[in-house]
């Protein structure tokens, strides 16, 4: 087994020595593991944070809910879910953004990646540039917005679920309960019908306020763990003389760029999509941040928040965990890919 410096380069997700021919699958699978990492990990943090978001006391959503449905704190939807709803409750909707972050990682990743090599063309090895790691993360988060959107709005309409048929009970039907096509059984129905009944628009609900919070979240994620790797490391060094306890530190201190910089977007985007399409409560991103701040101030952008930075630890840890191991997992086996597709090319020209 090769030893670390000789697995990790200068860049997060370079596999080094790979043939043309399969060298993109490589590229993205460190990405897709940190993907599956991010949501087994954190999808219950993430249930519990837009739950405290669209329900917590104070809150716009909370108002006309009986008790057990209004959260005080996290330890209190906690518990109220458990009570409720059984502790699977935690990962519904998990299937979606599961699927949606292999993609997405495998996205960010060779994004930043080759936006920073690019902007870097013309620097000496080793230069740290603070706007450059901050322009390639926002990058990052641009070209995965497309895919996060619609991903995270099938995530938060079965997290709301339950709210919006309490609702429809309370009012009834006749006073304008839960329509039918809102009322989701899994995550494949909730995709048809929203597409059905919206179309493309419907599926990129809350698209503005995710691309906005995915640029500012995923440039100061990528610029900690840039700055983290770059302190550590020291002169005329790089991180591929740290241990992994190290790159797993950056990796927490990625998660806290990201919650610590765009919260208060996540809040409004999880509002909007947690939102009726057929009878929207909201105008749009604006009249949403309005009325947020009218009603909650400036805490209610905040609420769920300590969830979130307790998410980032564990999370972000993992992601790059794994990012890195599988980064290594490729090197161990580099040698045996190639023989194997060397072999398949041969086959395929023979029997040409």
């Amino acid at each position: 087994m090769p030893a670390t410096g000789q697995v990790m380069n200068e860049t997060l997700m370079e596999v080094e020595h790979t043939p043309p021919v399969h060298k993109r699958v490589l590229d993205i699978l460190p990405g897709v593991s940190g993907g599956v990492a991010r949501i087994m990990v954190g999808q219950p943090f993430d249930t519990i944070k837009t739950r405290l978001q669209v329900l917590g006391k104070g809150t716009i959503g909370a108002a006309g809910m009986p008790p057990e449905m209004v959260y005080n704190s996290g330890m209190d939807c906690v518990r109220k879910m458990f009570k409720a709803e059984g502790p699977l409750s935690l990962y519904k909707g998990t299937v979606a953004p599961l699927l949606g972050n292999m993609v997405l990682l495998g996205i960010h990743f060779p994004t930043f990646t080759k936006t920073r090599a690019f902007l870097e063309a013309s620097d000496a090895p080793g230069t740290f540039t603070p706007w450059k790691i901050l322009a390639s993360g926002a990058a990052a988060g641009a070209a995965g917005s497309v895919v996060s959107s619609p991903t995270e709005l099938i995530r938060t309409k079965m997290q709301m679920v339950r709210k919006n048929n309490i609702l429809a009970q309370m009012k009834g039907a006749a006073a304008g309960g839960l329509n039918p096509e809102e009322n989701y059984k899994g995550n494949w129905d909730c995709a048809k019908k929203i597409f059905r009944n919206h179309g493309l628009r419907g599926m990129y609900s809350g698209y503005l306020p995710t691309l906005l919070r995915d640029m500012q979240g995923y440039a100061w994620f990528f610029f900690g763990y840039e700055a983290t790797i770059h302190y550590l490391a020291g002169p005329g060094k790089t991180k591929a003389d740290l241990d992994y306890s190290q790159v797993m530190f950056a990796g927490v201190m990625a998660g806290f760029g990201l919650w610590g910089s765009m919260f208060p977007i996540d809040t409004i985007k999880s509002k909007i999509q947690a939102d009726s399409l057929s009878k929207p409560e909201f105008k749009g991103t604006l009249d949403c941040l309005k009325r947020s701040l009218a009603v909650e101030g400036q805490a209610g952008l905040w609420r769920g928040v300590t969830a979130a930075l307790y998410r980032a630890i564990p999370v972000n840890a993992a992601i790059f965990l794994a990012v890195e191991g599988t980064r290594q997992l490729i090197a161990d086996t580099e040698d045996s890919v190639d023989a194997f597709v060397a072999q398949l090319s041969g086959n395929e020209t023979a029997a040409a």
